[in-house]
């Protein structure tokens, strides 16, 4: 295999030192080296941005994206020093209320609005019409099929829970491979929507498909903190739906009683990336149009304090990445530690 050309070597060395920096010093080498970054806004501006953004959205998804990356709501002050004190998760439950505009977090904020019949045929990211968003996302759960064959070395017909699924594309991807699979939604409406989609495809259950049933789904309407499954699944799978667990440190400990002796857990697409703190809502313009908009928990994990919380509730992490230009497909596996 070619060895990567040295600038290739140094630009990605640069990158991970530039990204270890605190925030406000990693602004000032930006700035220094002409990348600026986005704009820091306040918090009593955002509104006025948003506003602007959601006018984008009407006519290019696109554009709103766009603009929506370009903007940072202003770091709040720091944290508690312990990220497992409960001082730090009322600080966290108090930025969330800050930027959402809500007194409090509840799981009924979870819910999406959506056109059901054009979901039915076009869901998201087709339904953006943008190109970019669906080739990304199609690359990002390829990525997921690749690493569950291939480094994880679980062929159909493995038995999978799928928390999360939204829409429910990994899910009609998964099931159309052979994988059985549950899946484990909030929402009543995304448990409509994937049942109905999923139909055509598979069989959909209501109980656990018989052992070996190829191709098997059942959906379950419930929340993922409080699901267990009848039998040990052989791996359970998150797709761009950990950061919006409540308790995601109990999550973790849960999932021992999840997945089978041995068996991994799949992050695909969560935020595990650095942050001016442990973890805690995340201030890009995305993430704060969600909470502001819709009142969605949108958490972000510094890779330090993930592995950290891995490691306390008997967990090993391992981190696959497709490429760095690609970050809805890099995927963090937590693999039970031998102490577990």
């Amino acid at each position: 295999m070619a060895e990567p050309p040295a600038h290739s070597i140094s630009n990605r060395l640069g990158r991970t030192v530039l990204d270890a920096l605190p925030p406000g010093v990693r602004r000032r080498v930006r700035r220094a080296a002409g990348r600026p970054g986005p704009r820091v806004v306040p918090l009593g501006s955002l509104d006025a941005e948003l506003d602007v953004a959601a006018e984008l959205f009407s006519g290019s998804e696109d554009a709103a994206l766009a603009f929506l990356e370009g903007l940072v709501v202003e770091p709040p002050e720091l944290p508690p020093p312990d990220p497992f004190s409960e001082p730090y998760h009322r600080w966290t439950w108090s930025l969330y209320s800050a930027i959402s505009g809500r007194p409090s977090y509840s799981l009924g904020n979870e819910a999406s609005p959506f056109d059901f019949e054009e979901a039915l045929t076009r869901p998201f990211p087709w339904s953006t019409g943008s190109p970019t968003i669906i080739g990304e996302d199609l690359e990002a759960r390829a990525h997921v099929l690749r690493l569950l064959g291939g480094g994880l070395g679980l062929h159909p017909p493995a038995r999978l829970v799928e928390y999360g699924p939204g829409w429910g594309n990994l899910t009609t991807d998964l099931v159309t491979t052979g994988y059985e699979v549950t899946a484990v939604e909030v929402d009543p409406r995304f448990c409509s929507l994937l049942t109905a989609r999923s139909a055509a495809l598979v069989k959909v259950r209501s109980e656990p498909p018989a052992p070996g049933e190829v191709g098997a789904l059942v959906v379950v309407n419930e929340d993922m903190l409080s699901f267990r499954p009848d039998r040990r699944v052989d791996a359970a799978v998150f797709y761009e739906c950990f950061h919006h667990c409540a308790d995601h440190f109990a999550m973790l400990e849960g999932l021992h009683d999840v997945v089978r002796p041995g068996g991994p857990v799949v992050f695909a697409g969560e935020p595990v990336h650095p942050m001016p703190y442990p973890w805690g809502p995340r201030l890009d313009g995305l993430s704060v149009w969600s909470m502001r908009r819709y009142g969605w928990l949108k958490l972000g994990f510094d890779p330090a304090y993930f592995r950290q919380a891995l490691s306390r509730t008997g967990w090993v992490m391992e981190r696959h990445r497709l490429r760095r230009s690609a970050p809805k497909a890099e995927i963090v596996v937590a693999r039970p530690s031998a102490a577990s």
